[in-house]
């Protein structure tokens, strides 16, 4: 029982990757552009490495997994952890970029008055 209600307290960590994912994927869908694809990649490598985080321990108990082993998966998921993080934030800073780049060509449009 006790294990049962730790597995899923370790679920809820799930959320919030699929909510990125999810809008990721949607922004994708409204907006084909190189920001959205590299957030909607960066997004959904991040939710498969979490949910590997998430079953390895399960993985280890039931295979007999030595340490060395272990060590080496979580090196591989670290390192593919962080090329997906680079392109989610490269896609987020080029989404940024362009927003303040439209906001600014709209702002100049105006006149301003000199009172």
């Amino acid at each position: 029982m006790d294990s049962i209600f730790a597995t899923m307290i370790s679920m809820v960590s799930i959320i919030a990757p699929c909510i990125v994912f999810g809008a990721c994927c949607y922004y994708l869908s409204k907006k084909t552009a190189v920001e959205a694809i590299l957030m909607a990649i960066g997004s959904g490598l991040g939710l498969l490495i979490h949910v590997f985080y998430l079953l390895m321990p399960f993985l280890m108990n039931s295979k007999n997994l030595p340490y060395t082993d272990v060590s080496k998966y979580y090196t591989v998921a670290g390192i593919i952890s962080f090329i997906t993080g680079m392109c989610f934030a490269a896609g987020f800073l080029i989404l940024i970029i362009n927003t303040f780049k439209k906001n600014q060509v709209v702002n100049d449009q105006f006149p301003k008055s000199i009172d």
